[in-house]
């Protein structure tokens, strides 16, 4: 387990913890599979199902961000496709041979997802529309 759930991560919204927690356990499938020497295939169909995942939860939560009138929706809009952008970037990479799946990947996407999670989602739940 490359990341565990802890209530500091909470944006007060139940549905969107629930979310925010299925997208950790898929962080952590991943680096399990990393971990255990999965096959190519199956870490490229764990990264598809981050970024599969990621559209998902990230339509939902700015769905959230307009019904409360959030005023930075758009710049959070911003970060949300930088970071979809980078999922489908490395997962072309990795398909295409010309990035190893490593730890630097895995890190990358739990960095982003707990600083993006503790800095900007906070924000918005600390919001009062």
């Amino acid at each position: 387990m490359i990341v565990k759930w802890t209530e500091e991560l909470t944006v007060k919204n139940e549905k969107l913890d629930a979310e925010h927690q299925k997208w950790i356990q898929i962080l952590n499938n991943f680096y399990e599979g990393l971990r255990d020497n999965k096959p190519k295939e199956s870490l490229l169909e764990l990264i598809q199902e981050m970024y599969d995942y990621t559209k998902y939860h990230f339509a939902s939560e700015e769905e959230y961000m307009k019904s409360v009138n959030y005023p930075r929706l758009a710049e959070h809009q911003e970060k949300h496709r930088y970071f979809e952008g980078r999922i489908k970037e490395f997962y072309d990479r990795i398909n295409d041979g010309k990035l190893v799946v490593s730890l630097e990947v895995t890190n990358f996407l739990k960095t982003w997802l707990i600083n993006h999670i503790k800095g900007e989602d906070q924000q918005y739940s600390a919001h009062k529309g």
